[in-house]
């Protein structure tokens, strides 16, 4: 088992618990929670996760559907209900981490999410960082409906040139996920092959191969990254090519 970190050895877990439910700083009680979330068992956890979605500091509602979420399991109704209301926080960090607990957790309320998610990545002011989690959070995603696909792909299309990375990498790894989705976007799709991030051209070739779509410009596209001068990148491009019945 490896050590428990310094911040949090200095008390039992069930010191911590007492701390989450009676401590009046937000601080502590935040802190209270980190080391339920790192010490306890995963029905503790849970427990005390579901206790902490009502506190009235947003940051630690959103560490807590964040807790569950990460549990991936389904959730008992009490729970589920206060993380369906969480949907309409006014902070966004316990929106988005609720949203994402719904998904992760096989609710049959996740039709609730993708309205959530979408207002996020429409907002001019939604930070990098979010806007890459919240791509991920479509990967993740066990299956998308049809006419969530049709509002996500222009989304998806407006983040192909982005300048940071982390948001062209999370984009791309939404169309290796889902290859359906680049029938419609080919054209936009090729020059990220040239893409300057190795993760990005290393995606898009995955896409491409998983996606069937046997196209003389795709086919040329994926033949020059099977040269390129990263091995990875260049090994699933080679490996796509296979796919597609090309060598």
């Amino acid at each position: 088992m490896p050590p428990i970190p310094k911040p949090f050895a200095s008390q039992s877990i069930s010191d911590w618990m007492t701390q989450l439910q009676k401590d009046d700083s937000p601080e502590q009680r935040l802190r209270a929670l980190q080391a339920i979330g790192l010490l306890g068992s995963p029905d503790e956890i849970a427990q005390w996760a579901t206790h902490a979605l009502r506190d009235s500091d947003s940051t630690i509602r959103a560490l807590a559907a964040k807790l569950i979420g990460g549990l991936r399991r389904p959730v008992p109704a009490e729970p589920e209900t206060l993380i369906l209301s969480l949907l309409q926080d006014s902070d966004p960090d316990t929106r988005f981490e609720s949203a994402r607990a719904l998904l992760r957790t096989r609710s049959n309320r996740s039709d609730a999410v993708t309205p959530i998610l979408f207002a996020f990545l429409d907002e001019e002011e939604t930070q990098p960082l979010m806007v890459a989690a919240i791509l991920n959070t479509f990967v993740e995603a066990e299956s998308i409906p049809g006419p969530v696909v049709s509002e996500l792909i222009p989304r998806l299309l407006r983040f192909i040139e982005h300048d940071r990375a982390e948001v062209r990498e999370a984009n791309s790894a939404v169309f290796a996920k889902w290859p359906a989705l680049c029938e419609s976007c080919t054209d936009h799709l090729l020059p990220l092959l040239d893409d300057s991030e190795p993760v990005v051209r290393e995606q898009i070739a995955l896409a491409f191969g998983k996606s069937g779509i046997n196209s003389e410009k795709i086919r040329e596209g994926l033949r020059i990254a099977s040269q390129d001068e990263d091995t990875e990148v260049a090994r699933v491009a080679a490996e796509a090519l296979q796919r597609l019945g090309q060598s």
